[in-house]
């Protein structure tokens, strides 16, 4: 790749994190409470209604999906501690990360990204990179900060600009 000009941190925040392990982590204990005890049905939005068996192996399946994400939270601790992923801008290249689950690094040459295109999803930010490749999607709340965001889709554009 070259020398790298510029380069942002790319990983979830800790404030993310540790919300998402602590709300289903509590989310867990209080439906396997329920589960454990429970002897009553459940009518779900006045439509579904679980004869006390059902609502019991529902509540479960909530458990189990709570505790699921929470494992999620941990892996996700595990990889900010061991992983460094970035965004990286070259003279010829930007380099990504390969998966969000992975310490490998791709590189997506400015003169094969084919479009840019940025859309808001629920208050999510995202970048879309449409290249020869295939597709790469880069998400706001990954970034520093806001204007680190601005400043990615301000360099990307222009370095794909100049690439023409």
């Amino acid at each position: 790749m070259g020398s790298v000009e510029r380069e942002y941190e790319y990983r979830p925040k800790w404030t993310t994190i540790v919300f998402c392990g602590l709300f289903f982590g509590v989310c867990a204990a209080v439906l396997g409470f329920e589960a454990a005890g429970n002897d009553r049905g459940v009518v779900i939005n006045r439509v579904i209604e679980l004869s006390p068996d059902w609502a019991t192996g529902f509540y479960w399946v909530l458990t189990a999906l709570s505790v699921g994400f929470v494992v999620i939270a941990a892996f996700l601790a595990y990889c900010r501690f061991t992983f460094r992923q970035r965004l990286a801008f070259g003279s010829t290249v930007m380099t990504v990360p390969a998966s969000r689950w992975s310490r490998d690094e791709k590189e997506i040459a400015y003169r094969d990204i084919q479009a840019l295109s940025e859309t808001t999803i629920g208050g999510q930010r995202f970048l879309y990179i449409t290249h020869s490749g295939g597709k790469y999607t880069v998400t706001a709340s990954m970034l520093p900060s806001k204007a680190a965001f601005a400043e990615v889709c301000e360099l990307l554009a222009a370095r794909v600009q100049d690439s023409v």
